[in-house]
């Protein structure tokens, strides 16, 4: 609960760099799009250029919170958990924005849990509700 709860505030400081700390390298993100691929993020600045546009989208759209809705932990075993988290950003007059649902494969390390890997669900959702056509992968 410590690492979600530092992982949020991370988010709603609009914090690159403490969002980053939250991940250990490589990691593998897959994420919704028409042909979901996964793509692995050696170091912490390949990741951060990622993390940047999502925090400049959620600028664009005014989110301010993203409560979760559905929180489930598994432990597989004192180094390895999944977490799955439902959320709906939202905005400062707490209006709904959109629905993110994401899969987090944590590890923990010396300095507590990290995210290994995520599938998720956010960007069609993300850039629809920014006004932004879809990224197409290739």
């Amino acid at each position: 609960m410590a690492f979600l709860a530092s992982y949020r505030s991370a988010f709603e400081a609009y914090d690159t760099e403490a969002i980053v700390g939250h991940y250990v390298f490589p990691c593998t993100i897959v994420g919704d799009s028409e042909t979901p691929l996964p793509v692995t993020f050696k170091g912490a600045d390949q990741l951060s250029a990622g993390v940047d546009y999502i925090l400049s989208l959620h600028r664009q759209i005014g989110v301010t919170s993203g409560p979760p809705q559905l929180l489930e932990i598994t432990e597989f075993s004192p180094r390895l958990a999944g977490m799955m988290l439902r959320s709906q950003f939202r905005d400062a007059h707490g209006k709904p924005l959109y629905d993110f649902q994401g899969f987090y494969s944590l590890v923990r390390t010396g300095a507590g849990f990290r995210i290994a890997a995520i599938s998720h669900n956010q960007l069609p959702r993300l850039l629809a509700c920014a006004g932004r056509p879809s990224i197409p992968i290739t």
